[in-house]
């Protein structure tokens, strides 16, 4: 059973790592695709509930904090790389993995991150930069 301490982000911090926005999240929980509870007035969710509706694997403890980082939309990731949509939705079918919301397709940066260094062979200086440009 979940109890309230569980229930650590608010609405803000839910809509900044899906990437949605506020009233976005709140239909969501209002119409119980995302569980929540109210709290003194406010829609609350926990970490388990999000990963629950990210279609992906759910993190493991050794990778918890990593997925605990916003997600990209396919133009955050195209703009951190300075590159156009169509080359990331490329990536994408290329075998780059998701962690869709819902309808909305969605990329977490470790993902990217080790999809970028095992497809392009990629060397640790030059997987630091792109660790820098997808985490900021």
């Amino acid at each position: 059973m979940d109890h309230a301490h569980d229930f650590a982000l608010d609405v803000a911090a839910t809509a900044r790592h899906f990437a949605l926005t506020e009233a976005t999240v709140r239909s969501y929980l209002r119409a119980g695709s995302l569980p929540g509870v109210r709290l003194k007035g406010e829609w609350r969710t926990s970490w388990d509930h999000l990963w629950t509706v990210e279609r992906g694997p759910r993190p493991i403890a050794v990778n918890r904090r990593a997925y605990q980082l916003p997600l990209l939309s396919k133009s955050d990731l195209a703009r951190k790389l300075s590159t156009s949509v169509r080359t990331v939705e490329g990536w994408l079918a290329s075998g780059m993995p998701t962690r869709n919301v819902f309808s909305n397709v969605r990329i977490a940066p470790v993902d990217a991150e080790t999809w970028f260094v095992h497809t392009c062979g990629l060397p640790e200086t030059s997987a630091s930069v792109l660790r820098g440009l997808l985490r900021e």
